[in-house]
């Protein structure tokens, strides 16, 4: 929901015309405080651009109450009655939006979408006026798929820039500037009867060391050549993206390497249950496994696994599969918002894997062992120094089929735990 103002002479009246310290001015910068806090929550931001005459939104502070003194004391910057850094869209030069109602937004929307946002409203100023009209059609185009906005923003931004810039001109030239940046996918061979994985020793077996069944997707094929990948489009194939680069790449980041230490220095304590480091199977992991816990940033991980209609018909009968880590680390409502969830398997169709799951984790199972055994050196952005991270799967979130599929228990019929 948003709400319109059509100019803004009322802010002007109590953002300057008011004393700092009456109670009118006092309740209306908590409304202001509000909307801020609501927009940092929206953003999964750790802190909030200060709008005093001395910060002037160029310092983050975490502590809203050092904000609100600022405010009361110094007042707010001049001109700042389009609060752009707090969660309001410039529309245009005479009509702006607020985003009051972050209650009613899902937070797993995409991040690209918000960095997007950003993208606009930094350069929105120096648009020609000639240009405004066709700018403002990018902020509609947000809502669209990302290919041709983006595509679009770029062409409007190389005209804006001095000439033989080497700015790239489309979505396509931006990808081959990024591929450089690209995190490793592993193409692993399976089974059609999801037997086996062509893999470690058996990465150059044609066939089926349990069923038989050709690696290939061709039926009349009899000559193989030795090399595996000359023989054919496989039968299935699985994705497996390494989580270790993932991890590597999230410590990187100083602002996400503090979010991970989150639980052990900024969670209320107060014996009630309000993150998953305060159930006892937390508590119980650290008192077994000390030199684990003693580090706060090893990390543990919620696995989750469920099929998908991966082509939107619910009369396909094609299904994928795919294996999900969530971070139990961070805050209760980031660990479930889509930066910060790893997707590490994903098992093509057109027939789920059943209770042969456990096969197509193995390449996962693999990293996870050597990630709690000897652990792997990370460098931490925000200490300034490495260390060797280790990591465990905490919990699995699953439904009652996938539970079955995962852990081999009956959960129908007769004696399945359904029925107890």
């Amino acid at each position: 929901m948003h709400l319109h103002f059509t100019t803004n002479m009322y802010r002007e009246t109590w953002m300057y015309g008011l004393p700092q310290a009456s109670s009118e001015y006092v309740h209306k910068l908590k409304k202001f405080l509000k909307v801020a806090e609501d927009h940092r929550v929206h953003r999964g931001e750790c802190y909030i651009w200060c709008p005093c005459k001395m910060c002037q939104n160029c310092k983050n502070i975490y502590d809203l109450d050092v904000i609100e003194e600022h405010l009361i004391c110094e007042g707010f910057m001049n001109g700042y009655t389009c609060w752009s850094q707090h969660g309001e869209l410039l529309i245009d030069h005479n009509t702006t939006y607020i985003e009051s109602n972050y209650d009613d937004i899902d937070d797993s929307e995409d991040d690209i979408h918000d960095n997007l946002d950003d993208m606009l409203h930094d350069i929105e100023d120096n648009v020609p006026d000639r240009d405004y009209e066709k700018f403002q059609q990018l902020f509609e185009d947000v809502e669209k798929p990302i290919d041709k906005s983006l595509t679009e923003l770029l062409g409007v931004i190389h005209e804006m820039i001095p000439e033989s810039n080497e700015l790239p001109i489309s979505l396509y030239h931006a990808k081959k500037i990024m591929c450089a940046m690209d995190l490793e996918i592993e193409r692993i061979h399976a089974c059609s009867n999801d037997c086996m994985l062509y893999r470690n020793e058996q990465a150059n077996l044609h066939e089926c060391i349990t069923c038989g069944r050709s690696r290939y997707l061709w039926k009349k094929q009899t000559k193989y050549n030795s090399d595996v990948t000359k023989n054919g489009p496989p039968t299935k194939l699985l994705l497996y993206f390494p989580i270790v680069p993932r991890l590597k790449r999230l410590f990187a980041n100083p602002k996400d390497t503090e979010l991970l230490r989150w639980h052990a220095g900024k969670r209320k304590t107060d014996g009630k249950m309000r993150h998953a480091a305060g159930a006892p199977q937390w508590k119980n992991i650290d008192h077994k496994f000390k030199e684990f816990g003693n580090e706060i940033q090893n990390l543990r991980f919620g696995l989750s696994a469920d099929g998908i209609n991966s082509f939107k018909h619910m009369r396909s009968s094609h299904n994928t599969w795919t294996v999900l880590l969530c971070i139990y680390n961070h805050l209760s409502w980031l660990c479930m918002k889509r930066k910060y969830i790893m997707m590490s398997l994903l098992i093509q169709g057109p027939k789920q894997p059943d209770n042969d799951t456990d096969v197509f984790l193995a390449p996962l199972i693999d990293d996870m062992k050597e990630l709690w055994n000897s652990g792997v050196e990370v460098y931490d952005e925000f200490k300034k120094e490495s260390f060797q991270l280790y990591a465990m799967i905490y919990c699995t979130i699953s439904d009652f089929p996938a539970y079955a599929n995962l852990f081999g228990y009956s959960t129908k019929g007769k004696k399945g735990m359904s029925s107890l």
